[in-house]
């Protein structure tokens, strides 16, 4: 047997409050494009799944205020009228974030340039920017020196995401995109595509093997790097967390042309969370501006190369909506702005970088137990009236799971209350004698379960011996902890004689309380009880 001994103190108080709040934040624009406000928790009907859901927070924030949080009204109730907040000055901080994986060249040098001059002419007083790359390459934090910020835009450079930006594959050669509409069976032409490079390459094979082998080479790219998209996301995920530490007015004002997501749905919710929780607003740049017209004429090249063109110019359409699925969540979920299909990045960038003037926080307590699922949500005002409505498309029920209760802490809890427990054979015996306060433990061994290893009897044992006045409070305690590897015979011994620790405690006269909490490993068991004591 060993023990181990030393000082009791109970663990310092905490509490713990479980919320069930879905949270997002919304915008609502008239025809023109421009953020409106004024509106009322009533006008907003909050539908989960189909359900419609009672707004049980809201608050209507302004670029030139701080949020002021608004009761929302009872069924049936008229709203009172929003009250506006006092203008107040709030130092802006912007965090710069360049997609240098996925951007393109061109895209990469127009944004930087963009960037530049926002830095050089468009920052107010106050300001803070700072800069950070999808790949972590480069990192600049929150600063006003526009030489700094100037030379760290100057040192940029691209680090392409080669799947994406040349294909992958000696025959047929897929980009990422490419990969993902055939393995989703979005697009039969595309398969062909891929179909014709492997019969260019292997002229003779019969086209049904060749679409079979283009769709198990499509099937195997995307398997292999349809996770690599999602370093951005962590990267994003880390610059907001960083950017909600920080006070004032929050943007988080992404530069790219977007990237697939498919799979990532939960990355994504914890950045929309994040954001939300934390007023921060995702604008979004999509820096390859207009493409149409941008590609090089089919007749121009090989007939391999001439049909992927062709394909390419004639599914743009299809392609930026999946593509920029992301930029568009993102946006939406967090009361942002995305400018796309627009080549003035000057102008988009100065946009981008103020907040919308006027924008909604909205909470509501789901109906339905959570059931681990992906809810739908829709937003739309109950009066009519020329008004799009912007907000996140949804959120994953996810249901609290408090964590296991250790050892420890489950001997805390006990000796922390005042319940008496008997789950296993222990008497305590405690009797003052002069200045002192004796503890006698008596265990009977024969009620103790044993695990048997190596033909050893094994047990862990737990003693808790706290002294309080008489009151309840905590004066002192001590813990031990009894490691028992025994042989036969000792085992015996003490099934015969029983395990009987003794502690004590010197103290003045006067009334005191020992609370005295024992357990066993083996099967969890314990022992509690709480017994007064007088020294005189």
């Amino acid at each position: 047997m060993r023990i181990h001994s030393g000082v009791y103190r109970p663990p310092s108080p905490t509490v713990s409050v479980t919320t069930n709040l879905v949270e997002l934040a919304a915008t609502v624009r008239d025809r023109k494009g421009t953020t409106v406000g004024g509106f009322h928790a009533a006008v907003f009907r909050v539908l989960d799944n189909s359900k419609l859901q009672t707004v049980t927070f809201f608050s209507e924030q302004r670029a030139d205020a701080p949020a002021a949080p608004i009761p929302a009204a009872a069924p049936g109730e008229p709203s009172a009228p929003a009250q506006a907040a006092a203008p107040a000055a709030q130092p802006r901080y912007i965090a710069l974030f360049f997609d240098d994986t996925h951007s393109a060249m061109a895209g990469f040098e127009r944004s930087r340039h963009a960037a530049e001059k926002l830095i050089s002419t468009g920052l107010h007083p106050g300001d803070r920017i700072g800069i950070f790359t999808g790949s972590g390459a480069v990192a600049l934090d929150f600063t006003a020196d526009t030489n700094s910020l100037l030379a760290t835009l100057a040192g940029m450079k691209r680090h392409p995401d080669l799947i994406s930006a040349r294909g992958f594959g000696p025959c047929p050669t897929l980009s990422l995109y490419q990969a993902f509409v055939i393995a989703k069976h979005l697009d039969t032409r595309a398969k062909e595509i891929a179909a014709e490079e492997i019969l260019s390459c292997r002229p003779g094979e019969p086209m049904w093997l060749a679409l079979q082998e283009a769709e198990s080479a499509a099937n195997n790219t995307w398997e292999q790097f349809r996770h690599e998209p999602s370093n951005v996301l962590n990267a994003l995920t880390l610059v907001a967390r960083y950017l909600a530490a920080v006070p004032g007015t929050r943007i988080l004002l992404m530069v790219s042309p977007g990237f697939l997501t498919d799979g990532m749905d939960r990355q994504k919710e914890t950045l929309f969370d994040t954001c939300v929780r934390n007023r921060i607003a995702i604008n979004a740049l999509d820096d390859e501006g207009l493409l149409s017209g941008g590609f090089d004429s089919p007749e121009s090249l090989g007939q391999v190369q001439g049909s992927r063109t062709a394909w390419a110019e004639r599914t743009l359409g299809q392609r930026n909506l999946i593509v920029q699925g992301f930029l568009v969540d993102a946006t939406e979920s967090t009361g942002g702005e995305f400018i796309h299909n627009n080549n003035d990045l000057n102008r988009g960038l100065q946009t981008l970088a103020a907040m919308p003037q006027f924008s909604y926080l909205l909470g509501f307590s789901p109906s339905d137990p959570p059931d681990s699922k992906y809810h739908n949500l829709k937003v739309t005002l109950a009066k009519g009236g020329n008004y799009e409505v912007k907000a996140r498309p949804g959120y994953f029920a996810t249901p609290t799971e408090k964590p296991a209760e250790t050892a420890q802490q489950r001997v805390d809890r006990v000796a922390a209350s005042s319940e008496s427990l008997s789950e296993i054979p222990a008497a305590v015996k405690v009797e003052a004698v002069a200045d002192k306060i004796l503890v006698d433990i008596s265990l009977d061994a024969k009620g103790l379960a044993f695990v048997e290893q190596n033909g050893a009897s094994v047990q862990q044992l737990t003693f808790v011996t706290i002294l309080e006045d008489a009151q309840g409070n905590y004066i002192e305690g001590k813990q031990a902890i009894m490691d028992m590897n025994l042989t036969a015979a000792t085992r015996a011994g003490l099934e015969a004689k029983g395990i009987k620790p003794v502690t004590s405690f010197v103290v003045p006269k006067g009334s005191y309380r020992i609370r005295e909490v024992i357990r066993e490993a083996v099967q969890n068991h314990m022992a509690a009880s709480t017994t007064p004591v007088e020294v005189r």
